[in-house]
């Protein structure tokens, strides 16, 4: 049975009013700044999620590698 972030999880987050921006904790100890909800993305199948950045960059992501989110920091 393994133990990765679900992605109602995510979406909670990413539903919250106000949305509050976050940080995702990876397994490799990056970081990823969420300033707002239109930057990420739940793919269906619900086991990955898309993140974008500023520059248009889209990172795909398994939720196997999504450690905790952080609700009161800014970016890292």
């Amino acid at each position: 049975n393994l133990n990765y972030m679900k992605a109602e999880h995510l979406k909670e987050a990413c539903e919250a009013v106000p949305f509050k921006p976050f940080l995702i904790h990876l397994s490799d100890q990056r970081f990823i700044y969420i300033e707002h909800q239109d930057f990420l993305w739940i793919i269906p199948g619900g086991r990955t999620i898309g993140v974008a950045n500023h520059e248009g960059v889209v990172r795909l992501i398994d939720l196997i590698h999504v450690v905790s989110l952080q609700f009161n920091g800014g970016p890292p």
